[in-house]
C-alpha cells in the first residue's frame, strides 16, 4: 500500500474521532505509558506534545517529570532538515516551530537514551508512518547509539499493511490503548 494514501487515510480517519473516543482511547493509552515509563530505568527521555488529533501524553509527561527532581524530558525541535531535542521545562512558554509543532525555548539539548516517537501509524513490522518529512528517519539514522524508540499510537492504526522504504527507522515497541508491544 503507498505510504502517501495510507497517511491521508489514517489521518482522515483519526481526525473524525468523536470526542468521547479519543478521550476513551486516549486514556488507555496514557495509562500505559504511565506504567512503562515507571519501570523505564532511565531519567531522560525525549517525548512530544500533540498536534492535531495525535495521542496527548503531557499530563503524563508532568507526572513522571514531578515524582523525581532528576528526570528530564527533550522535545523536538527543527532546524532545516535536521530535528535535535531540547529541554523543556512544562512551566516555560512553548514557541510554535515548523508545521505548528510546539518547541522548548532552551538552548539546551541532548540525546536522550528514550524517544517516545508519535505515530500517525504503524505497520506490523514496527516500521512507523509519520507525517512524511522524515525527521525521525533521519535523526535515528545519525545516532551513533541507538535510542530506545517507543512509537506511540492509537491501536486502531498499529499493524496497518504499508511497505517500508530502506531509509525507515524501525521502532523497538509500540505504546498504544492496547498496551505495551515490542517488535
Amino acid at each position: 500500500m503507498d505510504k502517501k494514501r495510507e497517511r491521508a487515510r489514517v489521518l482522515k480517519k483519526r481526525n473524525v474521532l468523536s470526542s468521547a473516543k479519543y478521550t476513551e482511547l486516549n486514556r488507555a493509552l496514557c495509562g500505559f505509558v504511565s506504567d512503562f515509563l515507571n519501570s523505564a530505568e532511565v531519567k531522560t527521555i525525549s517525548a512530544f506534545l500533540p498536534i492535531g488529533s495525535e495521542p496527548n501524553i503531557s499530563e503524563v509527561l508532568k507526572k513522571w517529570l514531578s515524582a523525581d527532581s532528576d528526570r528530564r524530558v527533550f522535545l523536538p525541535v527543527t532546524e532545516d532538515k535536521t530535528m535535535r531535542f531540547a529541554f523543556w521545562d512544562p512551566t516555560k512558554p512553548l514557541k510554535l516551530g515548523r508545521f505548528g509543532v510546539p518547541e522548548p525555548t532552551s538552548n539546551l539539548f541532548f540525546d536522550p537514551p528514550l524517544l517516545l516517537v508519535p505515530c500517525v501509524a504503524l505497520n506490523k513490522e514496527g516500521y512507523r508512518l509519520g507525517y512524511g518529512a522524515g525527521y525521525y528517519d533521519r535523526y535515528l539514522s545519525a545516532c551513533a547509539e541507538k535510542p530506545f524508540t517507543a512509537g506511540i499510537c492509537f491501536s486502531e492504526f498499529c499493524g496497518l499493511d504499508f511497505r517500508a522504504e530502506p531509509f525507515d527507522a524501525k521502532l523497538d515497541a509500540v505504546i498504544s490503548d492496547s498496551g505495551f508491544r515490542r517488535f
